[in-house]
């Protein structure tokens, strides 16, 4: 049985700091990197609704993590990058320019995800970069926590029905339990900032896990 208290440190960050993306407004992706002991060192989270951010287009949660990272004390290519969802174009290059060498990815994204893009240039190829993907339930999380934030703030019908329908091509389960908690009314009670990132998980969790 998945609940927040089970995962690791750095997913149990990465599902906060979406869960404070989402109620500022701004996608529900983050990313954190750890040193070789599993510290987190650095993180990152999508800034991209945010008005207080300088070209908030480019406030995406892998180049935030890449950029905050203190080169000066910890060696990039010795540390790990936990990501959400799989990064987009311009945060695959980020991380590669950056010299991270190891990627562990939530969920997968064939509409925006790049780390196909690797292996397609010499440049990128050479740097052997590990990628791994993680178990299914983080991806489900993932996309569930990414359907919460569109269903609160996406206003457009036929661009909503397109999202959720990328969403759900590998992590059909997280889309349907995010519908079926909201369908529930529960940001009716409460404000989404009045929940926490542990409720949340649990919550979708629980639907999840019944749904199996």
């Amino acid at each position: 049985m998945t609940r927040f208290e089970t995962l690791e440190r750095p997913w149990q960050r990465i599902f906060e700091l979406e869960w404070q993306s989402l109620c500022e407004g701004s996608k529900a992706i983050a990313a954190v990197i750890t040193d070789p002991e599993g510290n987190i060192v650095s993180e990152g989270r999508n800034q991209t609704s945010e008005l207080n951010v300088h070209n908030p287009a480019t406030a995406h949660a892998e180049a935030e993590a890449v950029r905050n990272l203190d080169t000066q004390k910890y060696d990039p290519r010795s540390c790990t990058l936990y990501a959400g969802l799989e990064p987009c174009v311009m945060c695959m290059g980020t991380l590669v320019m950056g010299r991270i060498r190891h990627v562990v990815i939530g969920a997968r994204d064939d509409f925006g995800g790049a780390m196909k893009l690797i292996e397609l240039f010499e440049f990128s190829k050479r740097k052997g970069i590990n990628v791994v993907w993680t178990d299914n339930i983080l991806g489900q999380m993932q996309r569930a926590f990414q359907t919460l934030r569109e269903l609160l703030y996406n206003s457009d019908p036929d661009k909503l029905s397109r999202m959720l329908a990328d969403f759900a091509v590998h992590d059909r389960q997280g889309v349907e339990a995010a519908q079926a908690l909201f369908s529930k009314g529960i940001f009716m009670e409460r404000k989404p900032s009045e929940y926490t990132a542990r409720e949340i998980f649990d919550a979708l969790a629980e639907r999840i896990e019944a749904a199996e």
